[in-house]
């Protein structure tokens, strides 16, 4: 029986009051569980504290060249993120967060609904596809990723769950897009998001005496100056990238010229090719400015998640899938901001939508901000129906392939 949109509803609410931060996800993970268990979804064993990824197997066996009465082979993934904020809630909703200082400022309660509302229409519909649907719910995508506690995007791929998918498919609520509308492009979607740091030594001295020393002040100047610029050589002018100064420091003092200067920030590209060439000019200005003023500097990268790059036929069937659910697709909003997605679409192709929800005034990771509930059903009919279009178009390349033999 299709689930009432007032049941997705009072499902959505209480996940909104019930925000929980990056892999302490214990309660929101334990009651997706038992809304997937009371409707006879499997739960896959992860070995995850937090997150699961739920699978539906189709029941129809395949029909095609050479394979009738066969099982499908094929598996596609749905993603939706589960983590919040730490924001403090000023929405006024009658149904605002209990957990003070948590806010789903970003959405992911309505991402995770919309993964929840597909995972069980598909359970419904079992018996009217071949295949397999596995659905994630992840933990920690807002999770600032160190070595030890990597992006949860990372984490559920370790779990070598999914090393058999074939395709992934995910949603982000979008307030520059209005509810009835969906927004599905080919190639970047998303930055890359990397971090560089820059210590610069030299030799203190007093103010009064700058020759007796060597200033790592005037090199961090010109350094930064000249980092900001480098986001323009190079580089295609139609791809979107930018490289922000967002941390410098020197000194404690008035009187005293420090030994050491600190420099920071992000770079975050959409194409991977302006990746590597910015992380090399970026490195090659460290050791020309050091050079020039004759002074150390110690230069640090960090790799973040790469940037999300949507695959063109899967952004086809995507936009099929969006018209059958009664959306209208347009061109997604194109940000640098990051989104873990990306390490999905590294271990295979697939898409990332996003679902207008309105509410353009209140911005996004901010403390106002949440999604118009009139988006939710038709987002979570339009992940369901992508994965079933998705199965079908591999089992039609199968049957293709068998043909031409």
């Amino acid at each position: 029986m299709p689930l009432r949109d007032s049941q997705l509803h009072e499902w959505y609410r209480w996940f909104h009051q019930h925000p929980e931060p990056s892999y302490a996800e214990v309660e929101t993970t334990a009651k997706i569980t038992g809304i997937l268990r009371n409707h006879g979804v499997t739960i896959l064993d992860t070995g995850l504290s937090t997150g699961l990824v739920a699978q539906i197997q189709g029941t129809r066996t395949a029909v095609g060249v050479e394979s009738a009465g066969t099982t499908c082979r094929h598996v596609v993934a749905l993603r939706g993120d589960i983590d919040a904020l730490p924001i403090q809630e000023q929405t006024g909703l009658s149904y605002a967060s209990l957990n003070p200082g948590y806010l789903h400022g970003c959405g992911h309660d309505f991402n995770l609904m919309v993964a929840l509302a597909a995972a069980l229409e598909l359970q419904e519909k079992r018996d009217e596809f071949a295949g397999t649907v596995k659905v994630i719910f992840q933990p920690a995508e807002e999770v600032a990723a160190t070595k030890d506690t990597p992006t949860g995007a990372v984490a559920v791929l370790r779990t070598g769950v999914l090393d058999d998918v074939e395709a992934f498919f995910g949603t982000h609520d979008s307030n520059a897009l209005e509810p009835g509308r969906i927004g599905i492009s080919a190639g970047p979607v998303s930055g890359a998001v990397d971090k560089f740091s820059i210590t610069i030594t030299g030799q203190g001295s007093h103010a009064a005496h700058p020759d007796a020393g060597r200033s790592p002040i005037r090199p961090l100047i010109a350094l930064a100056q000249g980092l900001e610029s480098l986001a323009s050589l190079d580089l295609d002018p139609t791809h979107p990238r930018v490289v922000s100064i967002t941390h410098v420091e020197a000194g404690s003092t008035w009187n005293v010229i420090p030994d050491k200067a600190f420099i920071e920030g992000t770079v975050r590209t959409a194409y991977p090719e302006d990746r590597r060439i910015l992380h090399d000019r970026i490195r090659s200005l460290t050791s020309g400015v050091a050079d020039a003023w004759s002074v150390t500097a110690d230069f640090h990268w960090d790799y973040g998640s790469p940037a999300v790059v949507n695959d063109a036929n899967w952004a086809q069937v995507a936009e099929q899938a969006a018209r059958e659910a009664g959306l209208e697709p347009q061109s997604s909003p194109v940000t640098l901001g990051g989104e873990d997605f990306s390490y999905y679409l590294d271990h295979a192709p697939g898409v990332f939508l996003h679902i207008g929800v309105g509410n353009a005034d209140r911005p996004m990771h901010g403390p106002t901000f949440y999604p118009q509930l009139d988006a939710l059903a038709p987002a979570g009919r339009t992940l369901s129906t992508l994965a079933l279009l998705a199965l079908r178009k591999l089992r039609n390349q199968d049957d293709a392939a068998l043909e031409s033999r």
